[in-house]
């Protein structure tokens, strides 16, 4: 065994030049092997990186539009609101207006009901005929006048 070991040693030891000069020549291969790799990794995350940020200012850009129809959106929910409850404020305060004149049309009804079975003048006028032209009035139709039957009072007719 000792011989074998002075054999390897011997045959190192003579060859010990060629042994480095081999490694050193693997060493450039492989470090010139990773510096290509290195090249066109850094080449590709470059272009990605251009590529991501084209699509940042992209998707930036829809997104400040969006914020913007967002904002604009809002104000107008905003100001239909309002005129919600604008619109409810004037149909609240018209059905307490109508409240209010049902409930005085139902008091005059009352009284002249009232009037009726107490005063007997009263119960006399109000069962007098109502003559057409004040009816029409009431009935809310077209009225005669005394130029004729027409509702213009015969204004607009040819004269005889």
């Amino acid at each position: 065994m000792a011989t074998l070991l002075s054999n390897a040693r011997a045959l190192v030891s003579g060859k010990a030049r060629l042994i480095i000069e081999y490694a050193l020549i693997l060493a450039v291969v492989v470090l010139g092997v990773y510096g290509a790799m290195a090249y066109y990794r850094t080449k590709a995350l470059t272009e990605s990186t251009l590529s991501l940020s084209e699509r940042l200012g992209t998707v930036s850009g829809t997104l400040d539009q969006q914020v913007k129809a967002n904002a604009d959106q809002d104000k107008a929910i905003a100001d239909l609101a309002r005129l919600r409850n604008i619109d409810s404020q004037a149909l609240e305060d018209l059905h307490h207006e109508l409240d209010k004149a049902d409930t005085k049309g139902q008091a005059l009804r009352d009284k002249l009901r009232q009037l009726e079975k107490t005063n007997a003048d009263a119960k006399a006028l109000l069962d007098t005929a109502v003559p057409p032209a004040v009816g029409c009035v009431l009935d809310d139709t077209p009225c005669p006048t005394a130029g004729g039957d027409q509702p213009n009072g015969g204004a607009g007719s040819p004269t005889r």
